[in-house]
C-alpha cells in the first residue's frame, strides 16, 4: 500500500509505504482494525499529524479548546479510536506508515476503581506505551479521564454533548492543566 501526499511546492510529492505485513496473523484485532478504518478514519492517511483520542468526548472538545487557545491546527486529524484499547492498534498504523501522532488517553485511576480495575487501567496503559515509537509519536495522559479535567459529571449516555454544553457555556475557562494538555497536543509552546 502506497500512500502519496503533497509535500510542498519546493519538494512536491512524497510517497510512503508499508513494507511489511499491515495486520501480522489473523486476529480479530487486527480485523476490527481494517473495519474501522472508515472516510472519518480515513484521513489520518493525509494528515500532518494524527491526533488518538479514546473517544467521542474528546474529539468533541480537543479542537474546541484548541480554538480557544488559539492554537488549533487544521492539518491535524482527530481519530475517535473506540477504547482506549484500541489505540495500540492505531500507533501500530501510524508506525507502520511513518506517520506523526499524539496518542491522548486517560489514567483511569478514580477514586471509586477498585485495585483490579486499576491494574486494568495500567495494562491497557502499557500497551500504548509499548507501541509508541518516540521518533514518530508522544502521549498526552488526562489525569483519569475527561470528565474529570473539565470538572464533569461522571456518567450518562451523552457524554460529547455534556462536554459540548459544559465548554461553551458563559464562564466556562479552561484549567492551566488542560490548557497544558491541549497545548502539547497541538505542538504550541507549552
Amino acid at each position: 500500500m502506497y500512500i502519496a501526499t503533497k509535500d510542498d511546492e519546493l519538494n512536491g510529492t512524497k510517497v510512503k509505504q508499508c513494507t511489511e505485513d499491515l495486520f501480522e496473523g489473523d486476529s480479530k484485532k487486527d480485523f476490527n482494525l481494517s473495519y474501522w478504518i472508515n472516510p472519518d478514519r480515513g484521513e489520518l492517511f493525509f494528515a500532518s499529524k494524527v491526533v488518538l483520542l479514546e473517544g467521542a468526548t474528546e474529539k468533541t472538545v480537543f479542537p474546541l479548546l484548541a480554538k480557544e487557545l488559539d492554537i488549533f491546527r487544521y492539518e491535524y486529524t482527530l481519530i475517535d479510536c473506540g477504547s482506549k484499547d484500541n489505540i495500540p492498534l492505531y500507533v501500530k498504523l501510524m508506525n507502520k506508515f511513518s506517520i506523526p501522532y499524539v496518542a491522548v488517553y486517560d489514567r483511569d485511576h478514580q477514586a471509586h476503581k477498585g485495585v483490579d480495575a486499576i491494574a486494568s487501567a495500567d495494562r491497557s496503559t502499557q500497551k500504548i506505551v509499548d507501541e509508541i515509537d518516540n521518533n514518530l509519536g508522544s502521549s498526552v495522559v488526562l489525569e483519569n479521564d475527561i470528565e474529570e479535567e473539565l470538572g464533569l459529571p461522571n456518567g450518562g449516555s451523552s457524554k460529547p454533548y455534556v462536554a459540548l454544553s459544559h465548554i461553551t457555556a458563559e464562564g466556562f475557562s479552561v484549567t492551566p492543566q488542560m490548557a497544558q494538555k491541549i497545548r502539547e497536543v497541538y505542538d504550541a509552546e507549552a
